[in-house]
C-alpha cells in the first residue's frame, strides 16, 4: 500500500515536502515514519537510535494529533496521509 507523508519546516528541509512511502498491510504510522527516517542521512531528527520517534514531533493522521508513543498502534490504509510537524518555536 502507498502513504504519503508530508513534512513541514525543518522536517521538509531534511525529508523534502511530500514522500510517498510503500508499505505493507498492517504497517503502522511508526513503521513510515522509521522509513522515511530510513532514506536520510538526518534521520536522528525523527528518530532516537532505539527507533522510536521522537518525543517532540507532532504527528496528524486523518486530521487527527497522534502522539509519537501511539504512532505503533495506529494502523495505515491505502492513500493515508501523514503530516509531520517539529515543535513550535520563535517569537
Amino acid at each position: 500500500m502507498k502513504v504519503t507523508v508530508r513534512c513541514y519546516a525543518r522536517f521538509r528541509d531534511a525529508f523534502g515536502e511530500e514522500q510517498v512511502v510503500d508499505l505493507p498491510q498492517g504497517a503502522t504510522i511508526r513503521d513510515a515514519v522509521i522509513i522515511l527516517a530510513k532514506a536520510s542521512p538526518d534521520s536522528d531528527l525523527l528518530v532516537d537510535d532505539m527507533q522510536n520517534i521522537r518525543s517532540y514531533v507532532m504527528i496528524m493522521h486523518q486530521d487527527e494529533r497522534i502522539s509519537p508513543m501511539d504512532a505503533g498502534s495506529v494502523t495505515l490504509e491505502d492513500g493515508d496521509l501523514i503530516i509531520l510537524f517539529p515543535p513550535v518555536s520563535g517569537g
